[in-house]
């Protein structure tokens, strides 16, 4: 009964219990029932009957139907525009409620959720001019730094640029997942093929694999085209690819799989990670000690993060196989 129908039921119900008990008190003075010479008892009840409790549950009906059919038209309107916000959040775009959409008394309502919603926007376009201000900025640094490694021995050189190279690949991740929170990402959605996206980051990381000693290759099961920022969905798999590279034993198999559905797997010949230990990577602030030469070990974090912008998730492939997926459930269908 926490309905506003339900609400409604009650409170006539209690107006009809209030009102018949005043009509009584009046009836019982009009037709002196309590006098010393009352009317007979069957012609009251009938006089009351025909007159009051008729007329009075008449009145109940009516204005009970006209008070619920106006309580279901708003109830329509508000699960038409819950089905708009809905879409707009899946879409991760703003929604502005039309001012007109809804009855006058619920105006301070919706206008309070249009500014909401308005503040989020401008927030978060200011998070992605900010993430690619600092992007910019750290590239710049980086980029003088790499060039004075020149000037180091190669073998004391190595292990610093390999150190530069992955914080550079961290800012551009950094940079990719800003842009796909950002309110108007929707605009710049493509259509993705998981089968084609696949084999253009392997042709892209098979000289890195030939020189780890490593074979990497691409297969299909019925992979399903779905929609999204194409840059951060190759950044996520590189990033998994080249994770793989590094825990598969040398003379060991890569293997890219596009599908089944929107999904892209990668499956390595290592000791693969539980789902317990992944969510433990994936979590913010957390080091990925076991990563090799000391790096951050965020390239998960980020990398289920931008899965997750587009109705997806990053997940283990235990117990099946070892490796890891990025599997997109919700994620706009072609």
């Amino acid at each position: 009964m926490n309905s506003i129908a339900g609400r409604l039921l009650r409170g006539l119900l209690i107006s009809g219990l209030v009102g018949g008990v005043v009509l009584t008190v009046l009836v019982t003075y009009e037709y002196g029932l309590l006098s010393a010479n009352p009317p007979p008892f069957w012609r009251t009840v009938r006089e009351i009957t025909e007159h009051v409790l008729v007329p009075f549950g008449v009145f109940l009906l009516l204005f009970g139907t006209g008070a619920l059919l106006v309580v279901r038209r708003v109830e329509r309107q508000l699960k038409a525009i819950a089905g708009n916000v809905q879409e707009a959040a899946k879409e991760l775009r703003s929604y502005q409620m039309p001012p007109d959409a809804l009855p006058s008394e619920l105006t301070p309502f919706t206008e309070a959720v249009n500014e909401l919603t308005s503040r989020l926007a401008s927030h978060a376009r200011r998070q992605e001019a900010f993430a690619a201000d600092a992007a910019h900025e750290l590239k710049t640094p980086l980029s003088i730094l790499a060039l004075s490694l020149d000037k180091l021995p190669a073998d004391e050189a190595a292990p610093l640029r390999t150190q530069v190279r992955a914080l550079s690949d961290m800012v551009d991740q950094l940079l990719l997942l800003a842009r796909s929170n950002a309110p108007d990402t929707d605009q710049r959605h493509k259509l993705i093929e998981p089968d084609a996206l696949a084999r253009r980051v392997v042709a892209e990381l098979a000289p890195a694999a030939i020189q780890a000693g490593r074979d990497l290759s691409v297969e299909t099961e019925n992979p399903a085209p779905f929609r999204g920022l194409e840059e951060a969905i190759a950044a996520s798999l590189r990033t998994l690819i080249v994770n793989a590279l590094r825990a598969t034993p040398e003379g060991s198999e890569v293997i890219v799989r596009a599908g089944p559905g929107a999904s892209l797997s990668v499956i390595d010949g290592g000791t693969g990670l539980t789902a317990g230990e992944l969510e433990k990577l994936k979590a913010r602030g957390i080091r990925a000690d076991r990563a090799p030469g000391g790096e951050a070990g965020l390239g998960l974090a980020i990398a289920d993060r931008i899965a997750d912008s587009h109705g997806g998730e990053l997940v283990t492939c235990l117990p099946e196989y070892s490796g890891l997926a990025l599997r997109f459930p919700d994620a706009r269908p072609a």
